[in-house]
């Protein structure tokens, strides 16, 4: 029985839903070997509350013996010879991202340097979707493809955050501490809302509010714009930051639950979460076929094959797969 790491980063964080948990305790279950392994994960994750009440230099040596013993496992499990049980490429992934996400913060925490705020960046691979809580109880899903980034610890007068892709936000209200997120395109500053972002490279940005203000800037400054419930900004290069209203913000948010939802975007923008979503190469044939415009809406486990006869039956475009390859011809 397999386990993705993270999943079991998840679970160490307190932010699976009810399913995800139980998947863990199966998993745990399976196998003597998955419960201990779990058990020290835990251990390890439970130094980033320890390290605010123990000796700086007690700690220290913690995590120095801590990060030998990890090198010396991960060395022996690179030999012939078998010593786990279980898959151990499980064991050091989720082990490496567990270290990634303390070794900065308990470093420089230890080492009394509280003005340090180190970052952790998590990237979502293609297909998948996960969901994490920020250390000021920030509910943040993230999409397919997304990189996120942010501080261990908020600095005192704001707290900003970074993100290359889609995250929807469920931001905790803090008045005097504004919530900011920055990305390549667009810039979104809030005190307490709900919203969607969407930033991927090379695509129009967005920003769609559900509860709330925020307020929207293009990252060259030369836009800005204040979203009231039900808006959405729209940036790119070509046309800058204009507003659409009246639009569902559960339309915009329906990929936190799996599903894919489209009102009126472009065949070449639906391809683009295409791509991420089932991890294939989408070629259109055609500029004028990659401008047209649909709308859709599609469950969690739909099929590629299955979305595409769907479209396919607007008699607007045909396709062809061939393996993770896909071509979109016109009709």
């Amino acid at each position: 029985m397999k386990m993705h790491e993270t999943l079991l980063i998840r679970y160490l964080n307190h932010s699976c839903s009810p399913s995800e948990i139980r998947e863990i305790e199966r998993w745990v279950a399976a196998d003597e070997a998955h419960a201990e392994w779990l058990f020290e994960m835990e251990r390890l994750w439970a130094l980033k509350n320890e390290q605010r009440f123990s000796n700086p230099q007690t700690v220290d040596r913690m995590f120095n013996r801590l990060w030998t013993r990890l090198q010396q496992q991960k060395t022996a499990a690179g030999s012939a010879r078998k010593t786990f049980p279980y898959p151990s490429a499980l064991k050091y992934a989720a082990a490496a991202v567990i270290i990634v996400l303390l070794s900065a913060n308990l470093y420089y925490l230890w080492k009394g340097q509280p003005d340090v705020y180190a970052e952790n960046t998590i990237e979502v691979p293609a297909g998948q979707r996960i969901t994490l809580t920020l250390p000021d109880a920030t509910k943040v899903w993230l999409n397919s493809q997304t990189t996120f980034t942010y501080p261990s610890v908020f600095s005192a007068k704001n707290r900003t955050v970074k993100l290359n892709g889609e995250g929807f936000f469920e931001v905790s209200k803090n008045a005097s501490k504004p919530f900011v997120v920055e990305s390549s395109l667009l810039n979104v500053r809030v005190l307490g809302t709900k919203f969607d972002m969407k930033t991927y490279p090379h695509e129009s940005a967005s920003v769609t509010l559900a509860e709330g203000r925020v307020e929207v800037t293009a990252d060259d400054g030369n836009y800005k714009l204040t979203l009231s419930p039900s808006q959405q900004a729209v940036y790119s290069a070509t046309s800058g930051l204009t507003l659409r209203k009246n639009i569902d913000p559960d339309l915009a948010k329906s990929w936190t639950v799996g599903e894919l939802s489209f009102y009126d975007q472009t065949l070449a923008a639906i391809a683009a979460d295409l791509e991420r979503r089932f991890d294939v190469q989408i070629r259109i044939t055609g500029q004028e076929l990659a401008e047209d415009k649909f709308t859709c809406r599609f469950k969690e486990n739909t099929t590629i094959e299955q979305i595409l006869a769907n479209l396919k039956e607007t008699r607007r475009m045909n396709y062809k797969i061939n393996e993770r390859e896909i071509e979109i011809t016109k009709y």
